[in-house]
């Protein structure tokens, strides 16, 4: 691989495509930011000769053919970010596969398997608030008619891929069919700092956290500010009260070992400094490395939900939003990982994951393997990023062990 061409084309891709410059990268999935993207990159595989589509969810594909009729291995990442993300985050597994097919094309190498190139749409779940949509919806985890239950203050998912131009009717004829894949491989900056506390640069994934969030409202009563404190039913002490139960909850060891609860999001309706809100609305979002202990934190954690509500008097709903991941990753492609680190000089580091991204729902499916690179945080701005030198070697490690399996 041409090592200088892949970090300025990663420089590129991960600044060029960006809603928020100067303040983190965000770029949606079905946006014209996302449009953007998707020209680069169906610039860049035209150049190679090959043509890039969107299916149904909008998942760009690009397909290199092997020498036989094989299993095809499948390599990429995700398109979009988070609202003011981390600067490589999708995009660095993107780059390094494009880069790897690049590269396979220079030197004349031809596969001996067929290599499916994907971009996942809507991984990090910003739109609606499910994760790894893309992937989801080309496994079969969510079926296409989901997703017109599946909905923000806008608009449900089908309406808005119809409106971006795409098909959610064809999903159901997109889909992997899972004997016709040998391995899924992803490569991504980590986005704890696992790597970088214990000193290494590389990190192989045994498994993928379980993961599962919901969307929470208290219903309360909307009255002016200057009601006596006694006779409101304020949804905002619900979620105070909530939000301490839980954490006294985790802190007493009731949970499984591992146990992450996150509240990622809240908002009042109406918003208006002189008024008691009505509403106040949340999300929560639950992980554990095993799956089958997901049901039972789930059910305690919604118990405390429902109890503060009924001690205060007031409403509440409870709606889910996303579930995926506890999955262990494939040990041929942590094997091929491994063999490859080790035949680059490299160190490597085993590791669990603790974030849900498309290697969650392809493992689930089909063999799958992911690789981290160390994360760095700025000690003044708090900016997360990664060294060109540790962009390079996960690079390297990634187009060696795709070498190896479409090989075989």
């Amino acid at each position: 691989m041409n090592e200088q061409r892949f970090l300025s084309q990663l420089e590129e891709f991960s600044t060029a495509f960006n809603d928020t410059k100067g303040n983190g990268v965000t770029r949606f999935s079905w946006s014209h930011t996302a449009t953007l993207a998707q020209s680069w990159l169906e610039k860049e595989f035209s150049r190679m000769g090959i043509s890039l589509r969107a299916d149904g969810a909008g998942n760009l594909h690009a397909h290199i053919k092997g020498k036989t009729d094989l299993p095809r291995v499948i390599v990429g990442s995700h398109l979009d970010t988070v609202q003011n993300g981390a600067k490589y985050d999708g995009s660095f597994g993107l780059v390094a596969a494009l880069e790897t097919l690049r590269s396979f094309r220079e030197e004349g190498f031809i596969p001996n398997r067929s290599i499916e190139f994907i971009a996942f749409a809507e991984e990090e779940g910003a739109n609606f608030g499910t994760t790894c949509l893309g992937s989801k919806l080309i496994t079969g985890i969510i079926k296409p008619n989901d997703l017109k239950s599946l909905c923000n203050d806008e608009t449900n998912a089908w309406d808005m891929l119809e409106k971006f131009g795409l098909d959610p009717a064809n999903l159901e004829n997109e889909q992997i069919v899972p004997h016709t894949v040998y391995a899924y491989l992803e490569a991504h900056v980590e986005q704890e700092r696992r790597l970088f506390k214990n000193n290494y640069k590389l990190g192989i994934v045994k498994a993928i956290s379980a993961m599962r969030s919901y969307r929470i409202i208290y219903h309360g009563e909307s009255v002016f500010a200057a009601t006596p404190l006694k006779e409101r039913r304020d949804p905002v002490v619900s979620f105070i009260e909530c939000h301490t139960e839980i954490q006294k909850a985790v802190a007493s060891g009731i949970f499984p070992e591992n146990t992450r609860f996150t509240v990622g999001q809240i908002c009042c309706n109406p918003g208006t400094p002189i008024m008691v809100p009505g509403e106040c609305i949340f999300t929560i979002d639950i992980r554990n490395l095993e799956i089958s202990n997901l049901p039972a934190i789930s059910e305690k954690i919604k118990e405390i939900i429902v109890k503060v509500a009924e001690k205060n008097g007031i409403g509440v709903d409870i709606v889910p939003l996303s579930r995926s991941g506890g999955v262990k990753m494939s040990e041929l492609v942590q094997n091929a990982y491994k063999n490859a680190t080790n035949e680059l000089g490299f160190e490597y580091f085993e590791m669990n994951c603790g974030t849900a991204l498309d290697a969650a729902p392809m493992g689930m499916v089909v063999p799958a393997g992911l690789l981290l690179v160390a994360n760095q945080v700025n000690s003044e701005t708090g900016e997360k990023y990664a060294l060109p030198e540790d962009l390079c070697s996960g690079a390297l490690v990634y187009e060696k062990t795709i070498r190896q399996l479409v090989s075989e």
